[in-house]
């Protein structure tokens, strides 16, 4: 089937504004490896995620965050289920290997790990964006109730695996302890989350007209200093983007390669050698930073297309 090229994963094979086909797409990878793999459970997930962030599931509003939405949570989703194929890959004969099980608890994890930026009908009130510094928990909270009413109720207290997407959360605070298996489980989770961002064809555009709008709803595009004023980090959308590099450099590298031990390498396992997320980055990132060189954001021509209907200003 035709669709718009611009709706397309990073590597133009997989339509983002279908969940239908990215639960496709997921499934198809899962049972290559896992010929036990049941896909009823991960494609009720989909349904569930769906409706949770359309507004159709019970006592919740819908989403009204335009960069942390549904494409958002798919993409972390995909990008999971691709690394997990390529960890089987590597270890599947090392008694490393993680089982379906838990490849499909990582892949609902995933899809699950922002739910806590939908509010509540008792929160309407409020902009999703201003839940930023508390959603993570909020999702671990839904996440184990929803694992503990469905099949994987024994792996409930695994939704705390969800605060490796959280960075004001060491890794080892959330995987210190666990088993080898969970450990690389999580640190696919926090990959996961990064590379999928970061590498999308829309990033740039995507902060630049969606995130830059969930920073001013939410305040963090301010701080108050020692004195009592109130400093404005981010005058501009432009602003954000300037800073978005060293972002990069100083805190998302150092996580990927450091504390979730460059777990993205098992994209290029998954892909026999190529990876079309680190590519995707560095495209990214070196399209910013010769704008940002010449002090010339007026080549961002492209519109991020949304996938659900945007808030009203």
């Amino acid at each position: 089937m035709l669709y718009d090229a611009n709706q397309s994963d990073v590597t133009g094979t997989v339509n983002m504004a279908s969940p239908g086909a990215v639960a496709d797409a997921i499934c198809g990878i899962l049972v290559r490896r896992h010929a036990e793999f049941d896909e009823v459970i991960l494609r009720a997930g989909f349904i569930d995620i769906e409706d949770i962030f359309w507004g159709r599931y019970p006592g919740l509003l819908p989403c009204d965050t335009p960069y942390h939405d549904l494409r958002h949570s798919m993409s972390t989703a995909l990008a999971m289920a691709r690394m997990l194929d390529g960890h089987r890959a590597l270890h599947g004969s090392d008694g490393s290997a993680l089982g379906t099980d838990l490849a499909t608890l990582g892949v609902l994890l995933a899809l699950f790990h922002d739910v806590g930026f939908i509010r509540r009908l008792s929160e309407a009130g409020i902009a999703g964006a201003c839940l930023i510094h508390e959603h993570e928990q909020r999702s671990v909270d839904f996440m184990r109730g929803y694992l503990a009413a469905g099949p994987y109720a024994r792996y409930a207290e695994l939704a705390e695996l969800i605060h490796t997407t959280n960075f004001s959360r060491s890794a080892d605070a959330t995987l210190g302890g666990l088993s080898p298996e969970i450990v690389a489980l999580g640190q696919m989770l926090g990959t996961s989350d990064l590379i999928s961002q970061i590498s999308g064809r829309f990033y740039l555009e995507r902060c630049h007209h969606f995130l830059f709008q969930e920073f001013v709803a939410a305040g963090a595009d301010r701080m108050v200093d020692d004195r009592g004023n109130t400093l404005i980090l981010y005058p501009t959308p432009a602003d954000l983007l300037r800073k978005t590099p060293g972002f990069y450099d100083h805190l998302v590298k150092p996580r990927l390669e450091g504390e979730f031990d460059h777990a993205y390498r098992y994209i290029a396992a998954h892909f026999e050698g190529d990876d079309p997320y680190v590519r995707g980055i560095q495209r990214n990132l070196d399209f910013l930073r010769d704008m940002i060189e010449r002090n010339d954001f007026s080549r961002m021509q492209r519109k991020p297309v949304p996938l659900m209907p945007l808030p009203a200003a």
